[in-house]
């Protein structure tokens, strides 16, 4: 691959990334209409759309990526410190902000909820991205999706030691310290919640999307052509076949190597620019955090309003799309983005660290 090539891959806005990080958020979006569904009006359980989890799947190998390309565009001037306020400024304060608002909701209308009480321990390891049983006998946070957050936050941390301390550049050793950990998870079977989820296989779904910037870094797309469209729909497939299937174990193999499959291909496949597309993507990480209450809003209470009219259900997935993309599109022009920019700037003006341009990809990040 010749340098122009190269330079030009780590500096623009990489399309097919956005495009799939809006899929990831719409399928996630998916399986919560249909888990919440079921169980409010007593569907049919066979029919849940389990496979809409799948998109935190995709998203992990998307991270893996976008972490592998950002490291890379650095070269020998990548900075730790930089790295990882610029982790916190893009992830903190928008998840701060949802995270405090369903402790609130606990704390004054506790009859909304199921299990989430009001806890202060547990709001203190959820606002600490910590993986640890705070009194609830779980290691969830109070943010029902806020899991994958704590996988995000605690991959971040191992690519600013690792290539911060160690010059990991390709994110090698990135790499070898997950495989570490999900090795010392099969082996030793840990039966300590904290100790079992930071050794979940799930971890290897980053190193997925290592390989994969690898690989597209590589090539100056001659590579992509059949072999893209071969990968984009044999993973589409494997993802598909599995639609109504539950699964509880071995995620990073049933939907990680398919979303590993999407990735790859799409970044041959989806190589078209649309404006529409792309800000769906920055709305993602917004959708992500938001979707959960206007679908519990809207099948809890708005659906009581029109039940005996019998409004088909892809009428109501067709509302519920429209109204949480609405939702998320004013979350980040509101709350996300703004609030995003000013912790940024306090934190670099704290750390002393000049302001410097990043390319669009990298300003769109979201988990």
């Amino acid at each position: 691959m010749s340098s122009a090539g190269a330079s030009k891959q780590l500096t623009g806005t990489v399309y097919p990334v956005q495009y799939l990080r809006v899929a990831a958020a719409l399928v996630v979006m998916l399986f919560h209409i249909s888990v919440l569904s079921q169980e409010t009006w007593e569907l049919d359980p066979a029919q849940v759309d389990y496979v809409g989890a799948a998109g935190v799947d995709l998203f992990f190998v998307i991270s893996g990526f976008i972490m592998a390309m950002i490291v890379a565009r650095s070269g020998d001037r990548f900075s730790a410190r930089d790295f990882w306020l610029r982790r916190i400024a893009r992830v903190v304060p928008a998840y701060w902000v949802i995270t405090l608002f369903v402790f609130m909701l606990a704390l004054v209308l506790p009859s909304l909820f199921n299990s989430t009480t009001a806890s202060v321990p547990h709001l203190l390891a959820s606002l600490s991205f910590l993986a640890v049983d705070s009194g609830s006998g779980h290691t969830g946070p109070l943010l029902v999706v806020g899991w994958t957050l704590n996988y995000e936050m605690f991959f971040y941390l191992v690519v600013a030691l690792t290539a911060g301390l160690l010059g990991d550049e390709s994110l090698s050793k990135t790499s070898a310290v997950l495989c570490g950990l999900v090795a010392f998870g099969l082996v030793f079977q840990p039966a300590h919640q904290t100790l079992m989820f930071y050794s979940d296989p799930i971890l290897l779904e980053f190193v997925f999307g290592i390989m994969v910037f690898r690989a597209w870094r590589k090539s100056d797309g001659a590579a992509f052509g059949v072999l893209s469209w071969f990968a984009f729909v044999l993973g589409m497939a494997l993802l598909a076949v599995q639609w109504e299937r539950p699964l509880t174990d071995w995620r990073m193999f049933f939907w990680g190597i398919p979303a590993m499959a999407v990735l790859y291909g799409g970044l041959g496949v989806l190589r078209f620019s649309s404006p529409v597309l792309a800000r769906l993507g920055d709305w993602s990480y917004a959708l992500y955090l938001t979707h959960v209450f206007v679908i519990t809003f809207y099948i809890k209470f708005a659906i009581s309003a029109v039940y005996g009219y019998d409004v088909p259900w892809p009428v109501h997935y067709l509302a519920l799309i429209a109204i949480c993309t609405l939702v998320s599109a004013v979350f980040y022009t509101v709350v996300e983005r703004p609030l995003s920019g000013w912790v940024l700037r306090r934190l670099k003006g704290q750390a002393g660290i000049p302001e410097r341009s990043h390319p669009r990809i990298e300003r769109r990040r979201a988990t």
